[in-house]
């Protein structure tokens, strides 16, 4: 190759420096000959930062704990980590004492109110009709308000625990809030369960909580909606950015939600946040930049020849893409095959 390039160097005419460096010229033939790859410059659609250590969370919107309302013994678990459920599906059957008696207390507060509301209409009318003082009238209203509160609580409480299908005494069910996957399951068959302990953690089965660290230095850039692309193909966008800095790491926290694919909660992974891009921020194939000096040059091409123009890089990823700044304009013919023979018949005309 080393012999190539000295031959093809005496056969091509280095023209005069030009600004950015010095202008090589080459035939068709030659350039076939030396695997020269020509393509166009494309404006950044974003300045991507790839690879970032990031962790799966379950999403805030879309997840609930469900709790026990009575305490309790459990007899029946009806529904496993991992499972899909879909709203009002039963989870787990507990058999409590304070179960069994809001049947018969709730009874009771249905003929109570009933009572309280004759009493008050009867009294309204005896009222209206001066048989009575208002302060009378006024206790039956009060009644009959107190007995409509305590009937509303008592239908609040069977609600959050409704009777099991089989009817059993004392026996009732937590169901699924919302259609989902049982993400954490903390009850056992036989063990006893506190009132207002956790039973169940579910979440919706499409998304997950991305959280990613970034360096201090883009925090100025970030903003809710930026796009994200977990490695493996799911993708979101950004849905809190932290407002410090972290003193230890000098990072910042973001979270974005994404697709749920293969991503499980607690899940170590990485993913590629797309900031946005410089004003005439270019991408090119990684392939088009050539070292030089400590830093980068693209060769870019018109009807005289090849020039290598100094760029600054931006970003890269590990798909093959660079995204640079520099005196190029999006349109611009590059050289993305052999910069690298370029860059060495360069310096020797130098």
């Amino acid at each position: 190759m080393h012999r190539l390039l000295m031959g093809m160097a005496l056969a091509v005419a280095v023209l005069p420096v030009h600004a950015a460096g010095p202008q090589i010229a080459l035939s068709a033939a030659q350039r076939q000959a030396l695997n020269i790859e020509v393509g166009k410059a494309e404006a950044a659609s974003g300045l991507p930062l790839d690879r970032l250590p990031a962790t799966v969370r379950v999403p805030l919107e879309g997840s609930a704990v469900v709790t026990a309302p009575f305490a309790g013994v459990v007899v029946a678990v009806l529904a496993r980590e991992g499972q899909a459920v879909s709203r009002g599906q039963p989870l787990v059957r507990i058999q409590s004492r304070e179960a069994m008696t809001l049947g018969a207390d709730l009874a009771a507060a249905r003929g109570e109110y009933r009572v309280a509301v004759a009493q008050a209409g009867r009294d309204r009318q005896l009222h209206a009709e001066g048989i009575i003082a208002a302060s009378r009238m006024q206790v039956a209203v009060a009644r009959e308000q107190a007995a409509a509160a305590h009937l509303h609580e008592l239908q609040a409480a069977r609600a959050t625990a409704p009777s099991a299908a089989a009817g059993t005494p004392g026996v009732y069910e937590l169901r699924a809030p919302l259609d989902g996957r049982v993400l954490e399951r903390a009850v056992r068959l036989g063990e006893p369960i506190a009132t207002l302990a956790k039973a169940y953690v579910i979440a919706r089965r499409d998304r997950v909580l991305l959280e990613l660290h970034l360096p201090a230095r883009h925090a100025a850039v970030l903003r809710v909606g930026l796009p994200v692309l977990v490695d493996g193909g799911s993708a979101g966008e950004v849905v809190e950015t932290g407002g410090a800095i972290d003193a230890a790491s000098q990072t910042v926290l973001v979270r974005a939600e994404v697709a749920t694919g293969q991503l499980l909660p607690g899940q170590q992974t990485t993913a590629t946040l797309l900031l946005p891009a410089p004003a005439g921020a270019l991408s090119l194939p990684s392939s088009a930049l050539a070292e030089r000096a400590g830093g980068y040059v693209v060769f870019v091409g018109d009807a005289g020849g090849f020039t290598a123009v100094p760029v600054q890089l931006l970003a890269q990823t590990a798909a093959g893409r660079s995204v640079v700044s520099g005196p190029i304009r999006a349109g611009a013919a590059v050289v993305t095959a052999g910069a690298g023979t370029l860059k060495a018949m360069a310096a020797g005309g130098d």
